[in-house]
């Protein structure tokens, strides 16, 4: 995924499944056993900074869960019960309308 991501491919991670399965887990894990979003940032950054002489970089992520066909946004807690729309662009295909894009300075630290 991160190979992808370095030849200028939008990357999407994508958890499926039935409510307690443990998809969150799977994730984000804990702090003693990192899920693959932290696993994968890590990974990430270890390559930025390893390029960085050569190249510029722009890191940007959104999260979000659909839940009952709604769709939220977890990175703005504000929106909390606010369910946002699936929209498709034409040249673009399909994107969340109003769904955060926040970007992403420095390597993710474990708390």
């Amino acid at each position: 995924m991160t190979a992808h991501a370095f030849n200028g491919y939008n990357v999407c991670i994508f958890a499926y499944g039935q409510t307690g399965s443990g998809k969150s887990y799977t994730m984000m894990g804990t702090r003693s056993d990192p899920g693959l979003i932290p696993k994968l940032c890590n990974e990430l950054f270890t390559r930025i900074t390893s390029n960085a002489q050569s190249v510029n970089f722009s890191v940007e992520v959104s999260y979000m869960e659909i839940y009952c066909e709604r769709v939220r946004d977890l990175l703005n807690p504000s929106s909390a019960n606010k369910a946002l729309r699936v929209r498709e662009h034409p040249i673009m295909g399909p994107y969340v309308e109003g769904l955060s894009k926040l970007a992403v300075k420095e390597r993710l630290r474990m708390l």
